[in-house]
């Protein structure tokens, strides 16, 4: 089902964020250099009991690892599990330890499914944090962060969200010319500061 919430003027702003903070992130980390413009989709919520829907089957067509962080404008609101955002990343489960190796990463057990999935939580964490930092470079309140929560083919209880917004960015990343890495955001309407 598609959420009937209200659209952020500054989505496509921050969708554009996100993908020059991850671009920049994997220059800085190993001069990584995608093969093509990452591809920027604006896409509708598809929400059910309240939470977003998230499944790896939508993006990839192997088996997939996703990983989710949500934002907050305050402790208190994530004491309230009141999310004004969220960032998920979906790597395919046979590419997390290139992806790894490419980016100089600690190498995972490719047999250990919990590893790869402690391993895609902290690279959702890493792109989340710059993501965050690009936004208050933009002049927007510094967002808290939860921790990560990581899956396999699909967030079996979803992502919060907030409930206010319809519309996600959808970020895929190529490299060799394949999708590699894809990762959504959305965000409700954030004060400056």
């Amino acid at each position: 089902m598609f959420f009937g919430g209200k659209v952020n003027p500054d989505l496509e702003d921050f969708g554009k964020a996100l993908a020059k903070s991850v671009e920049q992130l994997f220059l800085e980390r190993n001069n990584i250099k995608f093969s093509q413009e990452p591809k920027l989709e604006r896409k509708g919520i598809i929400e059910y009991n309240g939470k977003m829907r998230a499944e790896g089957m939508e993006k990839f067509n192997d088996p997939t690892f996703i990983s989710a962080i949500n934002y907050y404008l305050n402790t208190a609101n994530m004491e309230k599990n009141k999310a004004v955002g969220a960032v998920i990343t979906y790597i395919e489960q046979g590419y997390v330890t290139t992806l790894l190796k490419l980016l100089k990463y600690p190498m995972a057990d490719d047999e250990d499914l919990d590893a790869l999935a402690d391993c895609c939580g902290t690279l959702c964490n890493i792109l989340a944090g710059a993501f965050k930092t690009a936004i208050s470079k933009m002049g927007y309140l510094e967002l808290e962060m939860s921790a990560f929560a990581s899956h396999r083919n699909k967030a079996i209880s979803g992502v919060d969200f907030c409930y206010n917004e319809r519309d996600k960015y959808e970020v895929s990343f190529f490299i060799k010319d394949q999708k590699r890495l894809v990762v959504e955001m959305t965000m409700g309407i954030l004060p400056k500061r």
